[in-house]
């Protein structure tokens, strides 16, 4: 039996069991790089999108418990801007969420509705975090509540890259003379940042100061449902984060690509949404390039083989050594725009 054919049969096995809902048609959606998410319809007139989450040995985190766990949270706390999760198998790894009638938003449809839609949700996060009732769930996927945390990550980062590009010349003179010179130029730049504001970077925001954040933001996790409405998916790396991070990461991802009107619009937005953390604007301004340094690592994760073998899961069947170019590509540009941003920052204090 093939992979494919045993995950469909498992699926109906789960939407039946859970749901009693017989499964008839099977639709492959697109946009799932660390899992498989499909349109099922079932023989009742219904339709329920499933997702099926890849995991390794060497990255166990229990991606599926986690977005199922914040999802019903959530909803229980009244947000309705993102999907209903309707079922779960922890064992195979299969949850069910109720079907949303959207459309994926491509590179440039946003604009400054979605904008002031993507921090009211990101407001409402902070409600939640400030009103004591989610103190039991976690950090977020690699959460890091002080700058030196942060300097630590990406370090760790660049040194399993270092290792990895041996045989590959390419990735070595990138790191070298390209990457490495800009990470020493950017932890210059944050520590001058860090004195000028009195923020310790070894020291840890407070709990008051920290917000519940999907990790994973943006526009390219989002669907446009009628009426201009949009639901936010993809919970998996959903816990506790520093506002700051979340901030970056939304003006920085690569599947955004905002001109610098609705990158201003959105940093402004945060900061008045978030009048409780005093010094975000200064910590956002601090670790913005390093965030972009991590982009550009977390880009060519492609070097490794764990990400290789998790694109190969997710039906995403490139050529390992074209994969490699075009992730080396990308971080290239990723780069470049976080030196224009170095210069010209987006809000700046």
């Amino acid at each position: 039996m093939t992979h494919d054919s045993e995950l469909r049969r498992n699926i109906r096995e789960v939407l039946f069991r859970d749901l009693k809902k017989k499964a008839r048609a099977f639709q492959r959606l697109h946009g799932g790089r660390n899992s498989q998410v499909f349109r099922v319809d079932c023989d009742d007139g219904s339709a329920v999108a499933v997702k099926a989450y890849f995991q390794s040995a060497q990255d166990p985190r229990d991606r599926m418990g986690c977005e199922v766990r914040a999802l019903r949270f959530l909803r229980s706390e009244g947000l309705r801007q993102i999907p209903m999760p309707l079922a779960g198998d922890a064992a195979r790894r299969i949850a069910a969420y109720e079907f949303v009638a959207g459309q994926p938003l491509r590179a440039g449809e946003a604009g400054e509705g979605e904008i002031d839609q993507a921090v009211e949700f990101l407001r409402e996060l902070k409600g939640i975090a400030d009103s004591g009732r989610a103190g039991d769930l976690p950090a977020a996927s690699e959460a890091c509540f002080s700058i030196a945390a942060i300097l630590r990550n990406l370090d760790e980062r660049f040194r399993r890259l270092d290792e990895a590009s041996a045989g590959e010349p390419e990735l070595a003179d990138f790191l070298r003379n390209e990457i490495l010179p800009f990470r020493k130029l950017a932890g210059l730049q944050c520590r001058d940042l860090c004195r000028k504001h009195g923020i310790a970077p070894e020291a840890e925001i407070p709990l008051s100061e920290r917000s519940l954040s999907p990790s994973d933001f943006g526009f390219h996790n989002a669907l446009r449902c009628a009426g201009g409405r949009l639901v936010f998916v993809d919970f998996e790396y959903f816990g506790w984060d520093d506002p700051a991070k979340t901030v970056a990461d939304f003006c920085l991802h690569p599947g955004m690509q905002l001109p610098s009107a609705l990158k201003q619009r959105f940093v402004s937005g945060m900061m008045a949404a978030m009048p409780g953390v005093p010094k975000l604007p200064y910590r956002v301004r601090a670790v913005y390039s390093l965030f972009g340094l991590k982009w550009c690592a977390i880009l060519l994760n492609e070097f490794t083989l764990d990400p290789l073998a998790r694109r190969c899961f997710a039906g995403d069947g490139a050529k390992t050594s074209r994969l490699k170019n075009a992730q080396l590509e990308k971080a290239r540009c990723m780069l470049a725009q976080v030196t224009n941003d170095y210069h010209d920052f987006p809000g700046r204090p």
